[in-house]
C-alpha cells in the first residue's frame, strides 16, 4: 500500500514539473519580439557603378533603325552582290561593334529617309556625306565621319570625252558644262553636296536637263540611258561606274570636276532631337573599329579603288 501511495505521489510531482516547463516557455514566446521577413538587399552602388548599370541596361533597349537606300552599290538588294553595297557592309560591321543594340533596317529611297530624319523620326542614315558642325546641318546630327569616298565626277560616253576636254577642260569646269546644249540628268531624290545648289538650277532652268525620278535604281537608270544615247552626261562615284561596268557591256568613263577633287567625308546622319544625340554617341564610341575594321576597308577599296586611304583613327591620349 505504501508503495502504490509513493507512485501516486511521484507521478503527480512530475506532472506538475512538465506543467510549469510549458507555460515558462509560453511566457518567454510572448515576451519575445517578432522576427521581421526582408528581402535581401543588394550592396550599395557607387555613383558611377551606378551610371554604368544605367547605360548598360539604356543599351540593351536602345532600337536603331536604319534608312536603306535601293541604289547600288550603296546598298545592293539583289542579285550576285547582294548585300556587298559599301553601305551594306558599313551596317553590318556597326551590327558587330553594337551587339547590344537592336538594328532595323527600313528599305526607302534617300530624299524620304532624308525627310523622316529630318521630321526627328527615329531613323539613321549610314552613308551621308559630312556635314561640319559649323555649317547649316538641316536638322541633323552627324556622326564623327567613318570613312573617306571619292568625289563626284562626271560620267560620259568615250565619244564623247575629247569634246568635253576641249570645251570644258579636264578636270571639267561643271558650270560650264551645265551652261551647254549637252543633255545632263541626275537622280533628283540624291544628295551631292556642295555641288547640290548647281544641280538643282540645272535640274530647275536648263532645257536640257533630262532625268527620270524613280524611287529604285535611278543611279543605275541613267547609266544605261549614258549607253542607249538618250543622255550626254550624268554626275556620280566612280563606285555607281564600277558597278554598272559589272553589269553591263557599254562603256562609260568616269571624269573629274575641277575644284571638286578632295576625299569626301562619309557619317552616319541621325535627327537633331534627344534620341539622335545618344544614336550619334553610340556609334562614335566604336569610331575608331569602324576606321580600322578590315572588311569595311576591303569591300570600299573594292568600289572606290585600292588606293583609297583610311579615315585617320581618333588620337589616344
Amino acid at each position: 500500500m505504501k508503495i502504490l501511495f509513493s507512485l501516486i505521489v511521484a507521478t503527480l510531482v512530475l506532472f506538475g514539473l512538465n506543467l510549469y516547463r510549458l507555460s515558462a516557455a509560453d511566457a518567454d514566446a510572448t515576451t519575445q519580439p517578432p522576427v521581421e521577413q526582408t528581402t535581401p538587399q543588394l550592396p550599395a552602388l557607387q555613383p558611377e557603378q551606378q551610371l554604368s548599370l544605367l547605360q548598360q541596361s539604356s543599351a540593351r533597349q536602345f532600337r536603331l533603325q536604319w534608312g536603306m537606300t535601293p541604289e547600288a552599290p550603296f546598298h545592293i538588294l539583289e542579285g550576285p552582290d547582294q548585300g556587298q553595297g559599301f553601305c551594306d557592309l558599313l551596317v553590318q560591321r556597326l551590327q558587330v561593334y553594337l551587339p547590344d543594340v537592336r538594328h532595323q533596317p527600313l528599305t526607302e529611297p534617300q530624299s524620304r529617309i532624308r525627310q523622316r530624319i529630318e521630321a526627328k523620326e527615329q531613323l539613321c542614315y549610314p552613308c551621308a556625306l559630312y556635314v561640319p558642325a559649323s555649317q547649316d546641318r538641316k536638322g541633323r546630327l552627324f556622326s564623327k565621319p567613318t570613312h573617306y569616298y571619292r568625289p563626284h565626277g562626271i560620267i560620259t560616253r568615250p565619244d564623247l570625252v575629247e569634246t568635253i576636254r576641249q570645251r570644258f577642260g579636264l578636270p571639267v569646269d561643271l558650270q560650264k558644262l551645265l551652261a551647254s546644249e549637252l543633255r545632263f540628268g541626275f537622280p533628283a531624290q540624291r544628295g551631292y553636296g556642295k555641288l547640290q545648289p548647281l544641280l538643282d538650277k540645272h535640274r530647275l532652268t536648263s532645257p536640257n536637263h533630262i532625268s527620270v525620278d524613280t524611287g529604285k535604281d535611278a543611279t543605275m537608270l541613267h547609266l544605261q540611258m549614258l549607253g542607249q544615247h538618250q543622255l550626254d552626261a550624268t554626275l556620280d562615284y566612280v563606285s555607281s561606274l564600277q558597278y554598272y561596268d559589272r553589269h553591263s557591256a557599254e562603256p562609260l568613263v568616269f571624269l573629274p570636276i575641277a575644284g571638286f577633287e578632295e576625299l569626301l567625308a562619309g557619317a552616319v546622319s541621325c535627327p537633331d532631337s534627344n534620341w539622335g544625340q545618344l544614336a550619334v554617341l553610340r556609334v562614335n564610341a566604336i569610331i575608331n573599329n569602324i576606321r580600322q575594321d578590315k572588311a569595311l576597308r576591303q569591300n570600299l577599296q573594292f568600289w572606290f579603288g585600292d588606293d583609297l586611304p583610311p579615315y585617320p583613327p581618333e588620337q589616344t591620349r
